[in-house]
């Protein structure tokens, strides 16, 4: 299905309208874009780059279009570890195509070097991931989860705080702890799954301070009308996307904030 610059304009005056600014300024731009990686339609994060550049001013410059590519570069590396590599390889190559020039560019490319063997270490690696992971999950939550396991318990372990999270999710050189985690909880949201996404909801408060019991202070009050908004907004993405998404996502099982808090009774008082 084809958009209509109007409603890619919508879409986006809505979008930025309900993404707290406490988590980017242009977290709106991440959020949509990695919604729209996840969704069925391969081609819409190409599309929604072209919007961008060829109508927002702000992505009009040569600069802010590089910066524009790198970040969503960066999105897609993290979901390799969330929706997986062939589905990112089938985003990847329809936004090469918005960006234009491909054979040019892809001659030019060259590997970062914190991606060269010789500069990664395995025990930093790890140790950063297990920082992140105990930050969005916190003491309370985490040791559950791993228990569920059984005998699979420590490989996996292993790889989710040493691959997943550490290679990928703690590596904050281009996207911002809390731009990575509202990323995680849109693209995990959109698998439909229930549980991965309500921990995620409840990961992106704690990022955005909330800890402890629910309460009823201003500090409290304010996270959630944050969490609720991010959650509205990833809605309307997948609804823009099309009712295969939107099925396939399950959006009318997805967690509110309240009911989130209901389960968990806690934000987590590890720290």
């Amino acid at each position: 299905m084809m958009h209509t610059d109007n409603e890619w304009a919508a879409l986006c005056e809505k979008v930025k309208g309900l993404v707290p600014e406490e988590i980017g300024e242009q977290a709106w731009t991440l959020v949509t874009a990695a919604t729209l990686a996840a969704s069925p339609s391969t081609n819409l994060m190409g599309n929604f780059y072209s919007y961008l550049t060829r109508h927002d001013p702000q992505f009009s410059p040569e600069d802010a279009q590089h910066r524009l590519s790198i970040r969503f570069r960066d999105i897609l590396l993290k979901l390799i570890t969330l929706v997986g590599a062939p589905r990112v390889l089938c985003v990847l190559m329809p936004l090469a195509e918005a960006e234009g020039n491909v054979k040019a560019k892809s001659a030019k490319s060259s590997l970062d070097k914190k991606w060269k063997p010789e500069t990664m270490d395995v025990q930093r690696i790890y140790d950063r991931g297990t920082k992140t992971i105990n930050a969005i999950y916190g003491s309370s939550l985490l040791p559950k989860i791993f228990d569920t396991w059984g005998a699979h318990k420590e490989d996996v372990k292993f790889n989710e705080v040493f691959a997943i999270y550490g290679l990928y999710l703690s590596d904050f050189d281009i996207l911002t702890a809390l731009e990575t985690e509202a990323v995680v909880y849109a693209t995990i949201s959109c698998l439909g799954l229930g549980g991965p996404g309500n921990w995620h909801l409840r990961g992106m408060g704690r990022m955005l301070g909330a800890k402890g019991p629910d309460s009823d202070t201003d500090q409290a009050k304010h996270i959630k009308v944050q969490l609720n908004n991010l959650r509205e907004a990833i809605m309307d993405v997948v609804r823009f996307a099309g009712d295969d998404f939107v099925h396939r996502a399950r959006l009318d099982k997805w967690a509110t904030v309240e009911s989130m808090l209901s389960e968990f009774e806690s934000w987590g008082d590890d720290e």
